[in-house]
């Protein structure tokens, strides 16, 4: 959960995040989760395979982000190793929760510390290796063997009970084991459990169940965290019909700890090497840091030639690898995992980002944008013939009409029916009262629409390229075909009908025209019922209805005489001889 700055204020897990983040909102009674939420702004996620892998990442970002309302997992307590150390003539194995690049073989991390002790427990059992600390010597060690030695749980080194290469093969096999390589010990302990149960020796049964669930439990493997310092961007890519999805996870120090997305417009399947390779050149165009591995799901173009560009500039070898088994094959299928989920999200209109419009979101992306669609100003001209030329301006701000902000245009300049000269009006006069700081125009837009095509479009872009203030994306929808038209595409961009960014678009297209034809016909229907009495000097409309109704037409007026004018009630002398003056 992020705050509006974009910082981590908390880091959680959940099976069904639907019910997890939902309990936040209807949670009663608690002070500190109250005033949390009144700080939540945005929510992410990351989708990965197992629990434990969701409980290793949750610790990786706590202890990267250090969120405000985390408390547990914020120490520097880590979770348990298994360190075999073969950089020793006779290799050791003991639980540490410290991994380092040491020439020694690290397992794990494992995230339950008592399983992990039943596990070394059953190990030794197995595989009879010291765990003494004792500094051993390839040969000549003379030292007194211990209880382990006596109970068949060690084979005695440090007496020289057994020579290098028959110790070496019991390593050999305790790492096998810890690799995952754990059929042959689990199919025994399994054998052990049914033949107790069989002999009706329930007790021991229980007791090879409980060993056989410890092991299971402990060298279950994981993607979110890795022994090894490496720093690596794995990349995951979905694709849909025109567009394609790419998820970039961040492992650094071998740690999980952040993921980006990006939209690919006009991507297809056929085209997704291209694609991704045009991705990873503008992506790391700009990149502070390159790390050491680019994890691809596929090959793409141009390989060894973006290898070398990326070496150049990180100054170091930089890899583009696509794994096909492993640790990086899983994040890889990982990465690729959280892209389908996107991209179905964004097919079902889901709201992934904070109280953003989804629709806001995409025509952002559609257009290539950079900033959020904050403000969105639609124009339209309304006229008949020549007369009563009108423009409007409406407003949708975050999504939703701000009619407070709408702006109506009586057109002054233009004479005859020229609708391209109208629209530069309006857009003239709007920019024009921006820069004299009028507080009705200050507020300017992330994306001006226009109501037209090609011809609008480009009258509308002249006008606000000549004015003085920052560039402002345009847009133009045409009413035949809902056809949208960016300045600089010779084609337009043409959205499925059941597609929500485009009915949001239409609706404040019509919007803007419903708010110009209402002012159209407000102001042709007062002048349907004006008259020359709207001309005469201090006669309004009381006056004029008193007039109308003692005299019944205009030429009645004209041929009263004075005294006639005065008896009209709410007439004086003065009224009456202007009146007679201008009749």
């Amino acid at each position: 959960m992020k705050a509006s700055d974009g910082a981590v204020i908390y880091v959680g897990k959940a099976i069904r995040l639907r019910t997890r983040v939902r309990s936040y909102f209807g949670e009663a009674g608690k002070p500190k989760l109250a005033v949390m939420m009144r700080y939540v702004t945005e929510v992410d996620y990351i989708v990965t395979e197992t629990e434990v892998e969701a409980l290793l990442l949750e610790n990786n970002l706590i202890k990267a982000h250090q969120p405000r309302y985390n408390v547990k997992l914020k120490d520097d307590k880590r979770y348990p190793y298994l360190r075999v150390t073969v950089n020793e003539p006779f290799p050791r194995i003991h639980i540490t929760r410290k991994a380092e690049n040491d020439g020694t073989r690290y397992f794990g991390p494992f995230v339950h510390a008592r399983s992990t002790r039943q596990t070394l427990k059953q190990l030794t059992k197995l595989f009879p290796i010291r765990t003494c600390t004792l500094p051993l010597a390839e040969v000549r060690n003379k030292y007194r063997v211990c209880l382990d030695y006596h109970i068949g749980r060690c084979p005695g080194p440090c007496a020289d009970k057994i020579d290098v290469p028959d110790y070496d093969e019991i390593v050999q096999k305790v790492c096998q084991f810890l690799s995952g390589n754990t059929n042959a010990v689990v199919k025994e302990l399994t054998e052990q459990m049914q033949a107790a149960a069989e002999a009706l020796d329930f007790e021991t049964a229980a007791k090879y169940r409980d060993t056989l669930k410890d092991v299971q439990q402990a060298i279950t493997t994981q993607n979110m965290d890795s022994v090894s310092a490496a720093d690596e961007d794995v990349i995951g890519i979905a694709v849909r019909t025109d567009i394609a999805c790419v998820q970039l996870l961040r492992v650094r120090d071998g740690k999980l700890l952040e993921r980006e997305h990006y939209y690919l417009n006009d991507a297809d399947p056929e085209s997704l090497a291209t694609a991704l390779s045009a991705f990873i050149s503008q992506y790391y165009q700009n990149a502070v840091f390159v790390p050491k591995t680019v994890v691809l799901p596929m090959q793409i173009e141009s390989m060894e030639l973006i290898e070398n560009w990326l070496s150049e500039k990180q100054g170091n070898r930089v890899g583009l690898h696509v794994p096909k088994a492993g640790r990086l094959r899983k994040l890889q299928i990982l990465a690729t995992k959280n892209a389908e989920i996107l991209l179905t999200q964004r097919e079902q209109n889901v709201v992934y980002s904070s109280g953003v419009e989804p629709a806001l979101v995409e025509l952002q992306e559609l257009l290539g944008l950079k900033h959020p669609l904050r403000r969105i100003e639609a124009y339209d001209i309304s006229n008949l013939g020549d007369r009563f030329a009108v423009g409007s301006m409406v407003v949708l701000e975050d999504g939703k009409p701000a009619s407070a902000e709408y702006r109506r245009f009586k057109i002054r300049s233009v004479e005859g029916q020229d609708d391209f000269a109208m629209m530069q009006e309006i857009i003239t006069r709007r920019f024009r009262r921006a820069l004299a700081d009028d507080e009705k125009f200050n507020k300017l837009p992330d994306l001006m629409l226009i109501d037209g095509g090609k011809g609008q479009l480009s009258a509308a872009q002249a006008e606000a390229a000549s004015s003085q203030l920052p560039d402002i994306p345009l847009i133009a929808l045409a009413k035949r075909i809902e056809e949208i038209f960016v300045p600089g595409k010779s084609e337009p961009i043409v959205l499925r009908e059941d597609n929500p960014t485009l009915h949001m678009i239409q609706r404040l297209r019509d919007e803007a025209h419903r708010f110009a034809v209402t002012y159209h016909r407000r102001l042709r229907q007062k002048s349907l019922s004006a008259s020359v009495l709207d001309e005469i000097p201090n006669v309004g409309p009381r006056r004029k209805q008193a007039l109308l109704q003692h005299f019944g037409s205009i030429e009645a007026i004209r041929e009263a005489s004075l005294d006639g004018l005065l008896s009209v009630k709410g007439i004086p002398r003065s009224v009456a001889e202007n009146i007679r003056k201008h009749l």
